[in-house]
């Protein structure tokens, strides 16, 4: 990277995953990352590993007081944010009626509420970077899920949707400020919570993760330089997108329902 400042990053989830890979790719690029993340003996290793470029800064982001507590650490840390990538996330894979109560609790307040609430508090460091270096950027990790409400991932398909919206709602909002916000979305990725959340899942039996977490650090940092607005990874899933446009919905669902092993009524007891 050019420049004698180094431009200041905050990822989320940085501790697995997309989170790391992209905050891995950042650092050797030549920035300054804060890794967030509930994993705090995972991003101190990183820390160390990274040495003076990367800085851990522990977070549950199901809890406000905890993000507050990581958003004091960050602004101690790097100052200001250039980036802000929302990365963390959780994925349930099955029946939406077999769901415990509390993982669809959890998952909401990470994917949804966690992100929200992670974002406004960035703001002020967000709008600092604007001052010095005219622009700063906000990624969504969103998913090819935000495209189709699938079934069998009903929750984490919704949430992912509201990415999707919320994405859309603050770049009208923050163009003013001069911070972007754009979404990347990824097709099943070659992770452990993909693994440990979707094994079992047709869908992903189906399609397989063939995306490896280093491909979507690097359309996050495509998104940090520009557009488009919904950063889709997958050709296939353009075409499914563009098609859903032009085929009447009850055949998409049916479809859905094919894959997904929903065509049968289950007889109740």
């Amino acid at each position: 990277m050019t420049g004698s400042t180094p431009r200041r990053a905050l990822v989320t989830g940085a501790a697995s995953g997309i989170g790391r890979a992209t905050a891995a790719l950042l650092v050797r690029r030549g920035w300054r990352v804060a890794l967030v993340d509930i994993d705090d003996a995972a991003i101190d290793a990183q820390a160390i590993d990274w040495g003076h470029q990367a800085c851990a800064c522990p977070c549950d982001l199901s809890d406000v007081a905890s993000i507050s507590a990581a958003l004091a650490s960050v602004e101690k840390a790097v100052g200001h944010l250039d980036l802000l990538v929302n990365s963390a996330g959780l994925l349930f894979s099955g029946n939406f009626e077999e769901q415990p109560v509390a993982a669809i609790q959890r998952l909401l307040a990470v994917n949804n509420a966690g992100l929200a609430i992670c974002t406004r508090m960035a703001f002020p460091l967000l709008c600092r970077a604007v001052g010095l270096n005219g622009k700063a950027t906000v990624v969504n990790l969103s998913s090819a899920s935000a495209a189709f409400g699938i079934p069998s991932l009903a929750v984490y398909s919704a949430s992912k949707f509201w990415v999707r919206g919320f994405t859309e709602a603050l770049a009208v909002e923050w163009a003013r400020h001069g911070i972007a916000v754009r979404d990347v979305m990824p097709p099943f990725v070659k992770t452990s919570m993909v693994l440990d959340g979707a094994r079992d899942n047709p869908f992903y039996k189906k399609m397989r993760a063939q995306t490896t977490a280093e491909q979507v650090a690097e359309q996050v940092w495509r998104a940090y330089h520009g557009g488009p607005l919904h950063r889709v990874m997958s050709v296939r899933l353009r075409m499914e997108m563009i098609a859903s446009r032009l085929l009447p919905l009850i055949l998409l669902r049916h479809r859905l329902a094919a894959i997904g092993g929903y065509t049968r009524r289950r007889p109740h007891t």
